[in-house]
């Protein structure tokens, strides 16, 4: 087949972001989980610190997986879990 190319290797960190950090980070991991680095840098860029991905995986928008001792992100489908409710009372 000509025009096919398989994406299987670490694509790098070039990864352009709208100032919008949680909807690039939803966004880009929607298509392709992201290596811990590569999301730092997303973060410094945007001038965003690591509570964004906190809270992603807190109302379960995101996932963590190891991987060849590296971390991943990725976006989770369906229903999100709801957010802790701890504190409020």
């Amino acid at each position: 087949m000509s025009g096919v190319q398989y994406l299987i290797g670490y694509e790098g960190n070039a990864i352009s972001s709208t100032g919008q950090v949680e909807e690039d980070l939803l966004s880009i991991t929607s298509v392709r989980p992201m290596r811990e680095d590569g999301v730092r840098e997303l973060l410094r860029r945007a001038g965003a610190d690591w509570n964004v991905v906190d809270g992603l995986l807190e109302r379960g928008q995101l996932a963590e997986v190891k991987h060849q001792g590296h971390r991943f992100y990725l976006r989770r489908f369906g229903i999100p879990r709801k957010a802790p409710t701890r504190g409020l009372r």
